[in-house]
């Protein structure tokens, strides 16, 4: 029993999102129900989730703080959709809860590492999340994550060395919709 657990040793504990369910996934193609062609509006977000509540919070996006129409599940954040200019397009849904995967199964709070996310497919973010790594999602060219950085205490304006983005947890899993659509 002793080689299995020291076997065991360096592998990093299950994040707190394994535990709970995926109801919502983020692909290239849309987040959950939301579509491209899906329209910025509390009705038509109330139809895609007729059993959860959706409010108005302000947030952060790369861009600074926004009124974003926010969907709950059970009390919790689940996605919040970023108006484009103008208020009638989505600009950006935010996977914003642990119900939430990515198109590869990524969860909030799962590391950096554990994703296996190339360092070059990342650059620095900028303005509200200065210092963070915006991620492009394999396979994707429309889904980004963003991580923190692991604890580095560096210039924002630079990408964490790898050994600390290592370490750097997903914040949020942002879905821009496709072009063209």
């Amino acid at each position: 029993m002793l080689p299995l657990l020291a076997a065991c040793g360096g592998e990093e504990a299950p994040a707190v999102a394994s535990v709970i369910p995926v109801s919502h996934r983020i692909s290239a193609d849309q987040a959950g129900p939301i579509t491209a062609g899906t329209p910025y509006s509390a009705a038509a977000l109330r139809q895609l989730f007729p059993d959860h509540r959706i409010d108005v919070i302000a947030t952060a996006d790369e861009d600074g703080v926004v009124n974003a129409l926010t969907v709950f599940d059970d009390g919790l954040q689940v996605m919040m959709a970023i108006p484009a200019p103008g208020g009638r397009t989505i600009k950006a849904v935010h996977g914003s809860g642990l119900a939430v995967a990515g198109p590869n199964g990524e969860r909030l709070g799962m590391s950096f590492r554990q994703i296996g996310v190339d360092r070059s497919a990342c650059r620095v973010g900028t303005n509200a999340w200065a210092g963070m790594a915006v991620c492009q999602a394999r396979g994707t060219r429309n889904v980004f994550l963003v991580f923190d950085n692991g604890g580095w205490n560096g210039p924002p304006n630079e990408l964490a060395p790898a050994a600390s983005l290592a370490q750097g947890q997903l914040q949020r899993i942002v879905w821009v919709p496709p072009s063209g659509a």
